[in-house]
């Protein structure tokens, strides 16, 4: 009898499925997840070594900036590409990425949990503002978060202290304007105040909306037509380009990162931001830890403008690996996961505005003077009134609109050129309104 060639031999293996079966079983025991390039990812991507040593499955993340993930994200879930069982999406694309079909709707996955499994990870401890956030209208739970944040002031009690100035619990705008400019010591290598510039919907606009709502600006009257070349919003652009002139040095090159950076280092008076930051100004590699106060977001015409942001976790529709990727999501968005975070980072390095139990944790409350701020921002966000007049749309700072990633980077690269003086206010804005206008009929919103 012929013995047969190796290479047929694998064949019929293949064909009859036996090493198809150790090839399935590899496949199933790595997780890949895109990620958003933050310390909250980072720290997660270290303690996901210990889940691959208890469950036997290993994760793989692949991290990116803010823009280069979101863009790759788009691409591979959109078409169906399968490269990722696991995405990072903003509050503003979490109802957006479920309703296409995209992602997978997680409040079905849950009630096919056991009762224990239900009650182990308890999703009503999740902040309700929060689960609303990471929500769509039509399908539910689009996604679970990883870290959520409102916006506030944090400001440097010791330059506060060194220029006799006094940060009022709760300021106005103009309040931290003047407060910026007599803080403002660029001779000596102090900004006034640190605040995003830098062109992109998830970058300018998402401090800059916040401004436009408390001027009582918004992008849509009840019948879909822009608003955006109005008085109120005129006068946001020309305060938020006012208040730049005390910020870094140039603004418009400075994200999220830049700012926080400069802050950190104790290079600014005053940060306009995320409530997450206060975390990492707490941590060890800050300059600026006990240093630092906090107040609400600032108001002007309008007075609640507290937003809700953050980043969560989704399952990709096209996953070949749906209950492992929801067993790691799980995981690493439970109870126990925070206990894992606290041990191996720190309290300031808690995953911040998510889970009720954690703002009952008096160890952490202790540790972290910001909670009780950052709770409070965070519970206080109307997610369904943005605007101080009606608004066809939900959301806060960011509307929840799908074609906001789209247009709203056209809008902030009007308002950036308008602040780098490149642009006039009434050419920016004239462009920026045609924008909203035409992004409203190909909407099909009228």
């Amino acid at each position: 009898m012929k013995r047969m060639p190796i290479v047929v031999l694998i064949l019929v293996l293949m064909v009859t499925g036996l090493f198809a079966g150790g090839q399935a079983e590899s496949e199933e025991s790595v997780i890949q997840v895109a990620s958003v390039n933050n310390d909250a990812m980072i720290m997660m991507e270290k303690l996901s070594e210990q889940y691959a040593e208890e469950r036997g499955v290993k994760v793989v993340f692949t991290i990116l900036s803010e823009n280069e993930i979101r863009s790759k994200i788009t691409q591979d879930v959109s078409l169906g590409g399968g490269r990722f069982d696991l995405v990072t999406l903003g509050t503003t694309d979490m109802a957006t990425y479920v309703d296409n079909g995209w992602t997978e709707a997680l409040e079905p996955m849950f009630a096919e949990l056991s009762a224990e499994e239900r009650a182990e990870y308890d999703l009503e401890d999740v902040i309700a503002s929060v689960r609303q956030s990471c929500s769509s209208v039509t399908n539910g739970l689009a996604a679970l978060p990883f870290y959520s944040e409102s916006t506030m002031i944090c400001f440097n009690k010791e330059i506060f202290a060194a220029k006799g100035l006094t940060m009022p619990e709760n300021p106005t705008w103009e309040e931290i304007y003047e407060l910026a400019a007599a803080a403002d010591d660029k001779a000596n290598g102090i900004a006034g105040i640190a605040i995003r510039g830098l062109a992109g919907y998830g970058q300018n606009m998402y401090i800059f909306g916040s401004i436009m709502n408390a001027f009582g600006g918004q992008y849509y009257d009840m019948d879909w037509n822009a608003t955006y070349d109005t008085p109120e919003v005129r006068n946001a652009w020309e305060f938020y380009k006012k208040l730049l002139t005390k910020a870094e040095d140039s603004p418009t090159t400075c994200g999220y990162t830049e700012c926080l950076n400069l802050f950190a280092q104790g290079k600014a008076a005053i940060y306009y931001d995320a409530t997450v930051s206060a975390g990492i100004f707490a941590g060890p590699d800050s300059k600026v830890a006990g240093k630092v106060g906090y107040a609400k977001t600032p108001t002007a015409v309008k007075a609640n403008n507290e937003t809700i942001g953050g980043w969560g976790i989704a399952i990709t529709a096209s996953s070949q690996n749906k209950e492992a990727a929801f067993d790691f999501l799980r995981w690493a968005t439970s109870k126990d996961y925070v206990k894992r975070v606290q041990k191996e980072f720190g309290y300031p390095a808690t995953p911040s505005g998510t889970r009720v139990s954690t703002y009952q944790d008096s160890a952490y409350v202790t540790a972290c003077d910001f909670a009780p701020m950052t709770l409070t921002s965070i519970e206080s966000a109307d997610l369904n009134h943005p605007a101080l007049k009606d608004t066809p749309y939900t959301g806060n700072s960011l509307p929840n609109l799908p074609e906001f990633s789209s247009w709203g980077e056209e809008v902030a690269a009007e308002l950036s050129a308008y602040v780098a003086g490149i642009k006039s206010l009434d050419s920016a804005l004239a462009t920026s309104q045609a924008i909203i206008d035409k992004a409203a009929v190909e909407g099909k919103y009228r």
